[in-house]
This record gives structure tokens, sequence and C-alpha cells, in this order.
């Protein structure tokens, strides 16, 4: 069975008794784990107990694909179920879960992290047709998903962070959750219990290499340089940079050229239109923005934010390659920029 994405949390929390094996799958890993992990804890407290938990990998499977099956049918030590948990690829896990599913078993709980899938993968199609497993997808996460899991983790240190310290949160994390905790970890380190935070403070904090690099790649699609484009998006998957993120960083830089360019007509400068932007865009791109606003009409620059809203909706549900998916939809903006 499918878990829609708005009803996983609830799922989770108290996953229905029918249910004996689950599936998580995506292209966020840190998320993947994070709700593995809260699941399986519902199961056992201690997932290091040997004698009631047992742990397989892809790897392990490939070589022996009746392993979840014989795994399921030990009697734990502790406990009234054995709780098996696998990690792999997807591909190779494929014909071990076939098998297991065929089977019918109550004495065991099985919990899968397969981390190359998508939603039109054989291993998630095996699973959301059973009754009695569940698929449960784990994609890169919201800019309110992430606004939400900030200020829950500051509210822990009563942690005061100002609503554009979250802004700059929510745009800049979200490729992954494991990720996106740390760094809000990091966040709430440096502040400490009851601090304050503003954007400034997050600005400096979260200007890593990735960033700079999403900000260039903004700044040649807006221009509609296409070389300089090609060069900004070779070097950003050199780096390994999320392809969601690029295009989120792109839909961001170009609602701040729209906003900005609605404010201008209703009589602002330049400068200040930039400066009324609320998070405040970081002040290397401050000039960018000014030049781009010269070139760019705010409803032309909206537009251009629902197509890449549209982008990133493709990048998550087909099974194209991201990278270049992301290159050929962001090359074909950059030709068609206003000269």
């Amino acid at each position: 069975m499918k878990i829609a994405p708005r009803q996983i949390n609830t799922f989770l929390a108290k996953p229905s008794p029918n249910f004996v094996a689950f599936l998580f799958h995506g292209n966020d890993s840190g998320l993947i784990s994070e709700r593995a992990k809260k699941l399986a804890h519902l199961f056992n407290h201690d997932l290091d107990d040997v004698f009631s938990v047992t742990r397989l990998t892809g790897e392990m499977l490939s070589d022996e694909v009746g392993l979840i099956l014989d795994s399921a049918a030990a009697i734990p030590a502790v406990g009234d179920r054995r709780l098996v948990l696998i990690k792999g690829r997807g591909t190779e896990l494929l014909a071990a879960c076939k098998l297991a599913l065929s089977e019918h078993f109550e004495e065991a709980i099985i919990i899968v992290e397969a981390h190359e899938t998508t939603t039109k993968h054989a291993l998630v199609k095996l699973f959301e047709s059973s009754k009695t497993a569940a698929s449960i997808g784990c994609y890169a996460d919201s800019v309110s998903d992430i606004r939400a899991l900030a200020s829950n983790m500051f509210a822990a240190d009563n942690i005061e962070a100002s609503s554009d310290a979250l802004d700059i949160i929510a745009r800049r994390l979200g490729s992954d959750r494991g990720s996106s905790r740390r760094e809000i970890e990091k966040l709430a380190l440096m502040v400490g219990p009851n601090g304050k935070l503003d954007s400034e403070e997050v600005h400096f904090a979260l200007g890593d290499n990735a960033k700079l690099a999403i900000d260039d790649i903004a700044d040649a699609l807006a221009s509609g340089a296409v070389a300089r484009l090609q060069q900004s998006l070779q070097k950003a998957w050199h780096e390994n940079t999320n392809a969601v993120m690029i295009v989120r960083g792109c839909q961001s830089y170009f609602k701040q050229l729209g906003l900005a360019g609605y404010a201008m007509r209703s009589g602002q400068s330049a400068q200040s239109a930039i400066r009324s932007l609320r998070p405040p865009p970081h002040f290397k791109l401050q000039n960018c923005l000014q030049s781009h606003l010269q070139r760019w009409q705010p409803q032309i620059a909206m537009a251009i934010v629902n197509r890449l809203q549209d982008i990133e909706l493709q990048i998550k549900s087909n099974s194209l390659d991201d990278q270049v998916c992301t290159s050929q939809s962001l090359l074909g903006i950059c030709l068609r920029a206003p000269r």
C-alpha cells in the first residue's frame, strides 16, 4: 500500500497492525534513515539488541535471496516479534523482498531502506501492491517543512530566531533531512540556549560552497549567459550539489526579481525595492538583482518561478537523471532570457 505524503506522519506515529513490512524510498537519504529509525523504535527500543534485531544489507541479499525470510522466521530472545532492518540501494533488494512478501508471517517486522529508487522502481511497486506492506516516499523537504523543523529544534533550546533567519534557513537547506538537522544543530550551538539568531548570522554560518555555486547559477540564468550557466552547473555537479536545491535557489532569485519589480512599479527605487525584500538578499547578490531588474518584467519573472516549480516536481517524480533534467530545463530558460 502506498502511504500518501499527507498521511505519513500520522501513519508513522501509529502504523496499522495489518502491516508487517515497510519500505522507505526516495531521494532524501537522511529522511529515509530518520523515518525508518523512528518506526523501528516503535517495535524495539534497543536497535542494537542482536538477540531480537537482525540487520541486513543489499550485498548480503544479492548472494542469498532467502535471507530476509529466514531472519523473519527466527524466534526473538526478547519480545514477541523479531525486527529485521534492511538497507540497500534498491534493485539488489527486489528478489529477496519479493520472496519474503510472498509468505505469510506474523512474528516479525521488516523495515527496508532503499536509497536509490524512484516511484517507478519495481521494488516500490512491489510494496505498493501488497496488502501487508507499506511504501513510504521520502523526498526533499519543502520550504515550509524545513522552516517547521528549524522552529521546533530552536524551541527545544529556547532560541529566538527571527522570521528572516528562518526564511534563509528554509531556502538554503532541504536537500537531505540529516544534513539539514546537522546544520540547524550547528546554528543552535553557535548561539547557545536562550540565544537569538538573526539573518546575518545565518548568512555567515550557511555561506558554503554549494550556496555560492547556486547563486552563480541563478545569476547566469537571469543574465542569459549560456556559457557561464554551463560552467556553473558543471562546477555544481562536480561538488555533488543537489539538483532540487539548485532549482529552488533559482526559484528564490526570480521571486525576488518579481517582487522587487512590482515594488518599483509602485514608485520605489531599485535599491529601496531590493532592501525591502524579505528575507533580505545577501549583499553580494544585491548588485546582480539591480542589474537584472532592468531586463526582467515582474510578471515574466514570476512566470519563471512557476516554470521552475514545475521543473522541481519533474525532478522528484520522474526517473530521468536529475542532472540532465535540471541542465536542459535551465538552459531552455537561459536561451529565452530577455536581452
